[in-house]
């Protein structure tokens, strides 16, 4: 019984992560008009975003 709840716990917070991480990754399409995005993963999981933007005339 207490492992279950455990695994529970974990996939929640595993979901919760998720959803943070496509959040950001949202706001930074949404808040970029020229330039690129890079997602970094590591093991499977989003370790970081860069965000390189042009600015044009």
């Amino acid at each position: 019984m207490l492992k279950a709840a455990t695994d529970k716990n974990a996939k929640n917070n595993n979901m919760e992560e998720d959803r943070r991480v496509a959040e950001e990754i949202m706001k930074a399409v949404r808040e970029i008009r020229y330039g690129s995005i890079q997602i970094t993963i590591h093991e499977s999981k989003v370790v970081q975003i860069d965000k390189t933007e042009k600015v044009r005339w």
